[in-house]
């Protein structure tokens, strides 16, 4: 490593503090770097605590390594000396060791941490003895390639005004970290530039609709479903109206007389990550787009970014001392609070709105499953209870019924025999079970209530978007994805920027088309991939089927042993395909190259779910749908293949025990995982000692050893350190979430009809879920990044084409599938009351004497039975409707349309009570709808009372067109323009939203409103005024409220 490196490298152990651009002691670019007291650590077993790590009542001894050369360090930088330290007051100073959330010196808070690390020179020499000299060279040279990237990222932050600090790890060996600190003045002026609504006052509009609190009390009766009153009383948290944060008007919001908690520290840490995602890494001006912290992680300069957790370390639950963290812990992510509300309130604060809103639809859903999972186990236990009336199933199991006399035709060629009917009565059985009269009230109910589910989702998002202050967020401009900028960089095209006419890289049309198509191809031909695994495992059944009949013993059991193996099957296949569909999405949906976060998101979010929908979904289409209907008459052939064929009691069973299958060991699968997978690995590598570890192995080893040694440690650990060795969080960290809740609401809706329990089994999974979800993002993973987000995304729009289709594939498994429509048609239009003969009428005869069978079985069998509606053959049975080609009967044609005439009904019926439901159901809640009507209501007070009061201040010495304009802003009078509060006097009718606004004890508020502000309805000033009891500006110099109460002064944002 040359001289200069070598000098960049000293240089970069120091800490640097820059001055807020609000401190009126410096300027904004005047930044200031501090010494590092800490030296460097080799080894991570034990902490080495070094003399500049001890303090006393605020001195701060300081090692020996005060003759850095400072020649690498920009002329703006200067060193502190350390008797800086020494001014701080006793009183306020303490150590990390008790406040291990902040600097040294014990009062600034840290907003967030930069991690990387450097290779120990011992470690480099014992195993890399084999690296030749230019590799030496080649590695030193990228190190000094990142060292210079981070130290004039670290400048340019000091620029924009955070104060930085660099701290060695003493527990992870060759680890340095970068503490990064946002003033006050700085989270100001970046509240103000993002737009952050802050609280300005309480809401005054009545909370609760009746039936709302009507359901409150209700559930308040039963006081295990909420927490105790103490943990009540601190996790309320009164509505406030919101406004968009201006600096100018700092002393108008709830909180500003307490700078330290005036910001959330989910809201300190979204504010700090925008200065990192902006903040230019690289000197040269040409390169614009060498810029944030998310480039410099993926390139390895950085190894780490993120906010830090608070202390989770209380032995015992202390309502009045414990963290937000420890609260989240006690009262939500235990296990034994699975039947308690979540706090999303305090989640929402300590994760952000897009984690809080994921947790509250989760929450939502998973309570809408009760009624759901209630009405299937009805339905199951109807067909449980009644299955001994169930007429065609009797006759079938029936010792003199139909069964005992009729021998059905094999199902397959040559090993197959003919088995008798009553052979199917287990079946029989199971499907009446579920396939019942009441299935079909179920499906439609469950097709409705997919639709009261998100209708009511959206009214609930709304109020918890009102109480977010999300109603109106939207970004206003995205950052350009890290990849999009480096590929960009390769083609070297440029083109204008209509918005900020600039020049900008961008990538040509027929290059982003190209990519398009070749991407639209891969996935085309996956898709096909599917297909071929699905014929794979119907070859598998087959060949499966023709073996078990020929093993003496295994007759009776070979379609349920061939059923539920492949169904197994078939999952271990969707399970492994599936992990490869992701890993493909996303490298295909990179290869795409989209701009912005939300372009790659939307692609990403939509080649999986079809990846996944296909996956899952095609071999229950196939039962469902294609097997059994292709051709039902033995031996025809389709493509030189005899086609599968149902059990003579029907596929329902095959579809039921596929569903259960896929469903339930989809949801045992990622729970193992998740839960048993890493301990399961820790006990298969301590005792198989000899395997070799990849890389990754090796990786994810020392982590969990560091972690465990932490946690071991007798010291206190510092807390980045705590937070560094857990598991990181990958980018898409809640899109797997969503996808797994999103493919088992397909189960819950897509096919209710078939397996009624599809709810019971989503319910207690989400249960686990939630609480499994939150442990992971609390305890085990480092806190992600509090990202807004208004909804849950491309989602809804996903759920809603869900909900829609499940009422086309309910209404087809129905007709098509089960055996209502035939058994319909038999009692109500063959005029039979009851289902005597049903089972005689529904089977075909075929001459068995043109069957090929194995020469052990029985050939003295003349004809045979099998499922459908078909003529006998004529050398069976002479007559009119004899036909030697099988052909379909009449009862055929009317059966088939009496199903297409049922699929037109339901599907008509069910989605216009889906419809009608959606359009009465407003997406908003009144009392949401109220709370805005308020705000526009004093908003408009507000401004008419500004234009009244800046006119009446003009001076009587001002030019004649001054006072005309002063005159006309005065002259906007009750016979002129409408005044907020006129119906009061008059006999016009008042609207009823203004009348719901303006009863009881709803007060008309006002305030002044900057003249060179937008004319939005957002918060402005908080100056005293005054309104009367018309609502009507008062005199400016009272400074009270008609009613003589003082009048604190607010606006709001619409």
């Amino acid at each position: 490593m040359n001289e200069n490196a070598l000098n960049l490298e000293e240089s970069t152990k120091h800490t640097y503090v820059a001055r807020s651009p609000f401190d009126a002691s410096s300027s904004p670019s005047e930044c200031l770097l501090k010494k590092n007291s800490d030296s460097r650590h080799h080894q991570c077993r034990k902490p080495r605590i070094s003399r500049g790590d001890c303090f006393d009542c605020g001195s701060l001894m300081m090692d020996a390594a005060q003759g850095n050369d400072k020649s690498a360090i920009s002329d703006n930088i200067e060193l502190n000396e350390p008797s800086d330290r020494r001014t701080l007051s006793p009183t306020r100073y303490h150590s990390w060791r008790c406040k291990p959330m902040f600097f040294s010196d014990g009062i600034r808070r840290v907003d967030y941490v930069l991690a990387y690390e450097t290779k120990d020179s011992t470690e480099e020499s014992s195993t890399d003895e084999d690296i030749t000299a230019e590799g030496t060279h080649d590695v030193r040279t990228q190190e000094e390639k990142r060292a210079s990237k981070r130290h004039r990222f670290e400048e340019n932050l000091c620029k924009l005004g955070l104060e930085l600090e660099r701290v060695e790890g003493k527990y992870c060996n060759n680890a340095h970290f970068v503490l990064v600190h946002a003033p006050f003045g700085l989270l100001l002026k970046q509240a103000e530039n993002l737009s952050v609504k802050m609280p300005v006052q309480q809401s005054d509009v009545k909370e609760r609709t009746i039936i709302d609190g009507m359901l409150d009390k209700f559930l308040n009766k039963f006081p295990f479903f909420t927490f105790s009153e103490e943990t009540n009383e601190r996790l309320k948290e009164p509505n406030y109206f919101t406004a968009p944060f201006i600096t100018d008007h700092l002393e108008c919001y709830v909180g500003s007389d307490d700078p330290n908690s005036f910001f959330e520290s989910s809201e300190r840490s979204r504010m700090v990550y925008d200065l990192l995602l902006r903040t230019r890494y690289d000197a040269e001006e040409v390169e614009k787009y060498r810029v944030g912290i998310e480039r410099l992680v993926k390139n390895g300069t950085y190894t780490a970014a993120y906010p830090l957790h608070e202390p989770c370390e209380e032995p015992e639950y202390d309502v009045n001392r414990c963290s937000n963290r420890e609260m989240l812990y006690w009262n939500w992510c235990r296990y034994n609070n699975f039947y308690k509300y979540q706090p999303l309130s305090l989640i929402r604060k300590y994760f952000g709105s897009k984690i809080g809103i994921y947790f509250a639809w989760l929450g939502y859903y998973t309570k809408v499953l009760f009624p759901a999972s209630v009405a299937g186990v009805l339905c199951f236990l109807f067909g449980l209870f009644t299955y001994s009336q169930d007429i065609p199933s009797n006759d079938i199991c029936g010792s003199d019924g139909i069964g005992a006399v009729v021998m059905m035709c094999p199902t397959c060629d040559k090993y197959c025999a003919f088995t008798p009917l009553n052979a199917s009565c287990v079946y029989s059985k199971l499907s009446y079970i579920f396939d019942n009269n009441a299935t079909v009230l179920f499906a439609a109910l469950m097709s409705i209530g997919a639709t009261l589910f998100l209708e009511g989702w959206k009214r609930y998002h709304a109020e918890l978007a009102w109480k977010w202050g999300l109603l109106d967020f939207e970004v206003d401009e995205e950052t350009v994805r890290p990849e999009y900028q480096l590929r960009v960089k390769e083609a070297r095209t440029k083109r204008l920027n209509p918005i900020t006419q600039e020049m900008e890289p961008y990538m040509p049309f027929r290059q982003r088309i190209l990519r398009f198509f070749a991407s639209s191809i891969t996935v085309i031909f996956f898709l096909l991939l599917v297909v071929a695994f699905v014929v794979g495992v119907v070859v598998y059944r087959i060949v499966l089927l023709q073996v078990l009949y020929r093993v003496d013993g295994m007759k009776q059991y070979a379609s349920i042993l061939t059923f539920t193996t492949a169904a197994t099957l078939n999952l271990i296949v969707i399970l492994i395909l599936s992990y490869f569909y992701t890993f493909l999405a996303l490298k295909l949906t990179d290869w795409e190259c989209p701009r912005t976060q939300t372009e790659f998101d939307n692609s990403y979010t939509f080649k999986v779910y079809l990846f996944q929908f296909i996956n899952y979904y095609s071999s229950i289409f196939y039962i469902a749908f294609i097997k059994g209907n292709i051709s039902s008459v033995p031996g025809r052939r389709i493509l030189g293949l005899r086609p599968e064929e149902c059990d003579p009691a029907g596929c329902m069973v095959e579809l039921v025990i596929q569903l259960a299958i896929i469903m339930c060991g989809k949801q045992f699968w990622n729970a193992f995982v998740e839960i048993a997978w890493p301990l399961v690995r820790n006990m298969v590598r301590s005792w198989w000692m000899g395997m070799p570890e990849t890389k990754r192995q090796k990786s994810e080893r020392l982590r969990r050893e560091k972690r465990l040694e932490i946690e071991c440690a007798k010291t206190e650990v510092p807390r980045w350190e705590r937070d560094y060795v857990l598991n990181p969080v990958y980018d898409q960290f809640l899109f797997d979430e969503y996808l797994e809740m999103v493919i088992q609401f397909g189960f819950v809706t897509l096919f209710v009809s078939a397996f009624p329990l599809a709810p019971l089994f989503a319910l207690l999974n989400n249960i686990m879920e939630i609480r499994l979800d939150a442990y992971k993002f609390l305890i085990t993973t480092r806190r992600p990044l509090p990202e807004r987000a208004k909804d849950i995304g491309i989602w809804l729009p996903i759920l809603d084409g869900i909900s829609k289709a499940a009422v086309l594939i309910n209404a087809f498994v129905i007709a098509f599938t089960s055996d209502f429509v035939p058994k319909f048609v038999y009692r109500w239009v063959y005029h039979h009351q009851e289902l005597y003969g049903y089972v005689n009428n529904s089977l075909s005869i075929y001459d068995a004497r043109s069957m090929a069978v194995w020469s052990d079985f029985d050939l003295n069998i003349t004809t045979c039975r099998f499922r459908d509606y078909r003529n006998p053959p004529c050398s069976v049975l002479s007559s009119d409707d004899c036909s030697t080609e099988y052909s379909v009967t009449t009862q055929w044609w009317i059966v088939l349309t009496f199903r297409l005439a049922f699929v037109l009904v339901f599907e008509h019926v069910v989605s216009a009570v889906k419809a009608f439901v959606a359009y009465i159901i407003p997406d908003m809640p009144s009392k949401i709808f109220i709370q805005l009507q308020r705000q526009r209501f004093l908003a408009r007070q507000a401004r008419l009372y500004d234009i009244g009061n800046a006119a009446s201040a003009k001076s009587a010495t001002n030019d004649k067109h001054a006072r005309s304009k002063g005159h006309a802003a005065s002259s906007d009078r009750d016979d002129v323009a409408f005044q907020p509060g006129l119906f009061d006097k008059g006999d016009e009718k008042m609207p009823r939203e203004l009348q719901t606004v303006m009863q009881g004890d709803l007060r008309r508020r006002s305030t002044l409103i900057s003249s060179s502000a937008p004319s939005l309805e957002s918060f402005q000033s908080c100056n005293v005024g005054a309104v009367d009891t018309n609502g009507m500006p008062g005199s400016p110099s009272s400074g009270k409220v008609s009613d003589g109460e003082q009048f604190t002064g607010f606006i709001l944002l619409d």
